[in-house]
């Protein structure tokens, strides 16, 4: 009887051990589909949570306020932010204490896609100019058919004014 209590109490405070190690890791995959899942007053909560966490220190902050400007649906939503947030932030030096495997795979597929929607966004303002450009060409063009539909009016009306006057 006594052993088995003293090993008992062995399992249980390398339980313990176990869940302590571990808790210093934050799953970021797990977060960002958790703030998917929040409605806008608990994302602007969020949002202010993490601002909060971050000017207290908090290492993962950065990383989640990041996620909060990627959210496409967040109120702070700014690729360019996050982008630029990403880019400051130190990956390597946390891959040992912050990141698992998971959530350093986690965060340069999200780098990558904030990459890619940028330059669909850039695409999107040169389509924009461009249609805008030939928007205004087409405009002027219009203009200047109208202005020859005039004067092939108006020379209609001088042949036949003429054409009137030979008979």
């Amino acid at each position: 009887m006594p052993l088995s209590t003293i090993l008992m109490l062995f399992a249980i405070s390398g339980c313990q051990l176990l869940s302590d190690s571990n808790s210093n890791k934050v799953d970021f995959s797990d977060y960002y589909l958790w703030i998917k899942s929040l409605s806008d007053d608990e994302i602007v909560e969020e949002i202010f949570q993490q601002k909060s966490n971050k000017q207290s220190g908090y290492a993962q902050a950065d990383v989640q306020l990041i996620m909060l400007y990627s959210l496409p649906d967040s109120p702070i939503h700014n690729p360019y932010t996050a982008k630029t947030l990403l880019n400051d932030y130190p990956l390597v030096p946390y891959s040992e204490t912050t990141f698992s495997t998971t959530d350093l795979a986690f965060v340069v597929m999200l780098k990558d896609q904030l990459n890619q929607q940028l330059l669909l966004l850039e695409q999107l303002t040169n389509y924009k100019g461009a249609y805008q450009q030939s928007k205004k060409v087409n405009l002027e063009q219009q203009l200047k058919i109208d202005q020859l539909n005039k004067q092939i009016i108006q020379l209609k009306k001088i042949e036949k004014t003429l054409s009137n006057r030979g008979q």
